[in-house]
């Protein structure tokens, strides 16, 4: 008898503990996951830069090497009315620089400062929303807003959002100007090949 009750009383005691562990173990799992989900962003919002960046350069380069290239050919191409091709290669090459460019523009990192000012709670994580604190003011803003686990998961959220968001933003931008740009060329080359073809016919 003394036996059975000491296994009775000893189950929900290990019950308990694995909840316990299971809960640990799940939300290890969740933060780990959040880490890995923020550092693949991050990485992905650098890949990004890094195609906007060779597209920005790719465009200039071409601009620059296109105007001393028309200049002494100038006759040449009103000849065949190159004229139309050439325009649409530049304009094209501006509009890949100007999304380019946005791709690379920083963000509204400082929405959430009026939020801040008006006492709502915004991330303590992300640089944007306390820069412009001193650093008293921003060690008492960190403290109450970590002050609850519920409270520093949804900052976690917030910053996982504003980072998938904004990568979001870039590899739009980046399609766009990639298609512009293929277009762009594809139809300069186009209608200079129909153009030097009906002419010399």
């Amino acid at each position: 008898m003394e036996d059975n009750q000491g296994v009775v009383k000893s189950s929900p005691t290990k019950k308990n503990k694995n909840k316990k562990k299971k809960k640990e173990n799940l939300e290890k799992g969740l933060l780990n996951i959040i880490r890995t989900t923020m550092r693949n962003n991050i990485e992905l919002t650098h890949i990004a830069d890094n195609k906007a960046n060779v597209l920005l350069s790719l465009n200039a380069l071409m601009i620059t090497f296109l105007v001393p290239f028309i200049i002494p050919y100038i006759d040449t191409i009103k000849h065949f009315g190159l004229a139309l091709p050439i325009g649409i290669l530049v304009l094209t090459c501006f509009i890949v620089i100007y999304l380019s460019a946005l791709v690379l523009k920083p963000g509204k990192f400082f929405l959430n400062q009026k939020k801040i000012q008006d006492g709502k709670p915004a991330s303590p994580f992300f640089f944007g929303n306390f820069y412009h604190m001193e650093r008293e003011e921003f060690m008492i803003y960190f403290k109450e807003s970590i002050s609850s686990e519920k409270t520093i998961k949804a900052h976690i959220a917030e910053d996982l959002h504003y980072i998938g968001s904004r990568l979001g933003r870039k590899m739009t931008l980046i399609r766009i100007a990639f298609n512009i740009f293929l277009i762009g060329l594809f139809l300069t080359i186009g209608i200079s090949i129909v153009l030097v073809f009906f002419h010399s016919h």
